[in-house]
């Protein structure tokens, strides 16, 4: 393969105009990307329009920029008021609040921050290496394959509470909210007739009800978000996350890879593949009593993988037009809008600008370090800041993400729903994450069930026989037995 367009491609980008572009872009995408429910996938769409004047290098090297950004965004808010800004954000929370609630706001920042860009650049590196390999092996996966992605996906709700029969129950919750709405074969369930849950239930709304509103609620009452003295925020503590990051290479890596490999899968995305390599390191780390309650791995494992993933995303996006997840969605409209066909002939007669666009994404990478290292600092002040002003902004920006999402009442009154809901179950030590999981992979689940039985009407072990499925269902019962035999072998040493 010849990658002469791809380092020519950092000449051609590397002038003012296209660096001008990057920082207002990966700005933007931040900025979103913070905003509960207003993610980089909703900055995309808005700045589609502005991209019919300019050339195709430009538009895409600028819509890029925005993608890049708004991965690392929701990460500041998860961490600082246990809001993902977006959903590929959730796992980045479960240890980056704790963190922050210790005093170690700064350091959560910090690993966040440097987690993205590590998982950016090997994400943009797999791009390069295997983008065509990785497309074909797409290709292989059916609804077959597809539907035990979506049950390995779930085999981890057993072990995201202190119960797992409780997490079992929530996770079980979740995945009878996602049959809401009308499925493949036109049939509605659960909407009552509600126009509005034709679709589903909308995600967003979803994410800030059961997340971050009993979060506000349990605020209430307290004078500071932290109690106790507010450290302010430093560059250098910001800085030291690269420590933590140099003595776990092989985490590192290992879930980047992972980050990579769900990314390629369509449908599932920076989201799944967050909550993926979180388990995972849950599962096989010496220290994994201890997720959750504050420590570096959880946020390096959710924040390489989700990172990583849209490498994946982007080369199925390219090779195959198939869009790997949301944003990757929206910047197959943009290649549409200006008259391009992705596919593998889009190497052949767009090449010098793919590759450029390519060399972009690795520059990317250093300016949202740089401009997350600013915003990091200022975020860090929303620890000072009164939780009787917070509150009230956080709700507003709450309310209009959740609005902001198809512009409908309906939701923001939905996301009051799951509101009450999640503060409930959290008050009865029920876990909210397992819900969450089963919400988001419930329909695809769904769908790709009923694909498979219509594909293998009367012969069901015939999907059963396919090496990935085969691999796929050995991985899902070993997530499920291990957290088991761990948990047993952890009581019988009385741990």
């Amino acid at each position: 393969m010849d990658y002469t367009p791809f380092i020519e491609g950092f000449a051609i980008v590397l002038v003012p105009k296209y660096i001008m572009y990057m920082f207002c872009g990966v700005f933007f995408g931040l900025v979103l990307g913070a905003l509960p429910g207003l993610t980089g996938t909703l900055g995309i769409a808005l700045m589609l329009p502005f991209t019919y004047s300019m050339d195709p290098l430009t538009a895409l090297v600028f819509l890029l920029s925005i993608y890049s950004g708004g991965l690392f965004g929701g990460a500041i808010t998860a961490i600082m008021i246990n809001t993902p800004g977006s959903p590929a954000n959730i796992a980045t929370m479960l240890d980056g609040y704790p963190m922050m609630k210790k005093g170690l706001a700064s350091e959560a920042l910090g690993l966040a921050l440097t987690s993205s860009v590590i998982g950016g650049i090997i994400g943009c590196v797999f791009l390069l290496l295997i983008t065509e390999p990785l497309a074909a092996l797409s290709l292989k996966f059916g609804p077959a394959e597809m539907f035990m992605v979506a049950i390995f996906g779930l085999s981890v709700v057993g072990s995201l509470g202190n119960d797992p029969l409780k997490g079992i129950f929530s996770g079980l919750f979740g995945i009878l909210l996602g049959t809401i709405g009308m499925n493949a074969n036109g049939i509605e369930r659960g909407t009552f007739g509600v126009l509005y849950l034709l679709d589903g239930i909308p995600l967003i709304p979803c994410l800030i009800g059961f997340l971050s509103l009993p979060e506000i609620l349990s605020l209430i009452g307290q004078q500071y978000v932290v109690n106790g003295e507010i450290s302010n925020p430093s560059l250098l503590k910001i800085l030291s996350a690269w420590k933590e990051i140099i003595k776990r290479p092989i985490q590192v890596i290992s879930t980047s890879i992972l980050g990579v490999i769900v990314g390629i899968m369509p449908a599932a995305g920076a989201t799944v593949a967050s909550l993926l390599s979180y388990n995972q390191c849950k599962q096989f780390s010496k220290r994994r009593n201890l997720f959750g309650t504050g420590i570096p791995e959880g946020i390096i494992a959710s924040e390489t993988a989700n990172n990583a993933s849209e490498g994946g995303a982007m080369s199925t996006m390219l090779v195959l037009g198939i869009p790997g997840s949301a944003s990757t969605a929206m910047l197959l409209g943009a290649l549409m809008l200006q008259g391009w066909v992705p596919g593998p002939s889009l190497f052949i007669d767009h090449r010098d600008i793919i590759y450029a666009s390519i060399s972009s994404l690795f520059i990317q990478q250093f300016v949202m370090y740089v401009v997350g290292l600013l915003l990091c600092l200022c975020a860090a002040y929303v620890l000072k800041v009164p939780v009787r002003y917070l509150i009230p902004c956080v709700l507003m920006f709450m309310v209009l993400g959740a609005f902001a999402n198809r512009n409908a009442f309906f939701d923001a009154g939905l996301m009051l729903v799951f509101g009450v809901l999640g503060y409930l179950m959290k008050t009865n030590d029920f876990p909210v994450m397992p819900t969450v999981l089963g919400i988001i992979l419930g329909p695809i689940a769904d769908r790709e069930l009923l694909r498979t039985v219509q594909m293998y009407s009367g012969n069901y072990l015939a999907a059963f026989q396919k090496p990935i499925v085969l691999v796929l269902l050995f991985i899902s019962i070993t997530s499920v037995v291990v957290p088991m035999i761990l948990k047993h072998r952890d009581t019988k040493n009385g741990m």
